[in-house]
């Protein structure tokens, strides 16, 4: 039974082991499954690439890389899980060596870029003849601008002006102006970065990146904005932005119009369709724990499901719809320490006889109650 990828995140491909057999000892099979699933999942190929790179950057001791996504025992964790299923693929030979498999992958992962730069030529061409969108941004500064660029391999850590950071991942580049945190805090970004804001409600936080404008006060968030992408993404870790179209956010008198903005939360993102000029917002594909997040051991016997909730909601920031009255008899025993937010989700829903559904970034649990459960 071929698995389904769908909704695999970053970690949960890298130590998937299909994965992390192909990455090891591609096969012509394998290439050929993974070229198709791409092809058919172009929106999943950041993700792919992602954990490509997570895998080699465990297996190359990169621990300022892999420790954007894991722990320090769960990258050792991996680690073992990596040497394990290169044993049980190659049980007469020695230990792949990483580059080996780096440049297959690398193979396949150009024939996906391929495939999914035929299928988007018009959409590239056109940007492309209408010049750089960063370069016309930055082009408008009056002041001197400053750029920062990562050309190496893994990603790059930059402090601005005003103490906030900004990790600057790798082909990507920003700039800002010499008068940064005197008369503004605007950032002007191509590719891929992960900020993190330092609060000033005097002088809002702006990255401009493609045909979009993120704002926040201080916050955590990354944003995706390759020049020859489809698609913008932003996605919020802490705190909340707005983000906007940028010829909707300045009106011809110069005045900023905030109606047009969609307001994100933590766990939440925003997709923008440069194409059809379009936001689809949803919940991020691994909702994390918030840091200031009441603790909660997410142990239960016989709990109202009515608390179990309240509690998920406060430890994953996310905004959970029910009935009360239908799942006012509903109760829960089940440890879901060890489960991600879709894997409580599933248990919780499977010991009421409930269904959910995410839509615009909100969990709606669909029961028909418990007095005949």
């Amino acid at each position: 039974m071929i698995k389904d990828y769908t909704n695999f995140s970053v970690i949960d491909l890298a130590i998937d082991d299909a994965f992390l057999r192909h990455y090891l000892l591609p096969s012509p099979e394998s290439d050929l499954f993974w070229y198709n699933w791409l092809r058919d999942n172009p929106g999943q190929a950041t993700d792919w690439e992602e954990a490509r790179k997570l895998v080699e950057a465990v297996l190359l001791g990169l621990k300022d890389y892999t420790r954007i996504y894991l722990s320090e025992e769960a990258e050792e964790e991996l680690l073992q899980r990596i040497w394990a299923t290169n044993r049980s693929a190659q049980p007469d030979r020695e230990k792949v060596v990483p580059m080996v498999s780096w440049q297959h992958s690398r193979l396949l992962a150009a024939c996906v870029v391929l495939a999914i730069l035929a299928a988007g030529y018009w959409f590239v061409w056109q940007h492309d003849a209408a010049g750089s969108m960063y370069q016309k941004q930055v082009s408008q500064l009056q002041d001197t601008r400053i750029e920062k660029v990562n050309s190496l391999s893994q990603p790059q850590i930059f402090y601005l002006p005003d103490s906030s950071s900004v990790l600057l991942f790798p082909a990507s580049k920003m700039s800002y102006s010499s008068a940064y945190n005197n008369e503004n805090r605007n950032v002007y970004l191509s590719g891929k970065a992960i900020f993190d804001v330092r609060k000033n409600p005097e002088r809002p936080f702006l990255v401009y990146a493609n045909e979009i404008i993120t704002k926040v006060l201080g916050t955590r968030f990354e944003v995706s904005a390759f020049e020859k992408d489809a698609d913008v993404i932003v996605k919020v870790q802490s705190g909340q932005v707005s983000v906007y179209q940028e010829k909707e956010y300045s009106n011809s008198s110069g005045q900023h119009s905030e109606k047009a903005g969609v307001l994100l939360l933590p766990n939440q993102q925003v997709v923008f369709k440069r194409t059809g000029e379009q936001f689809n917002k949803a919940l991020v594909e691994s909702p994390a724990l918030l840091p200031a997040a009441p603790v909660s051991a997410f142990v239960y016997d016989e709990t109202p499901v009515l608390r179990v909730l309240e509690e998920i909601e406060m430890a994953y920031g996310v905004d959970i719809v029910f009935s009360d009255e239908l799942l006012q008899s509903c109760e829960l025993t089940a440890n879901l320490s060890e489960e991600p937010l879709r894997g409580k989700l599933d248990i919780i829903c499977r010991s009421i006889g409930a269904t959910y559904e995410i839509v615009d970034a909100q969990i709606i649990i669909t029961s028909k109650g418990c007095k005949e459960i």
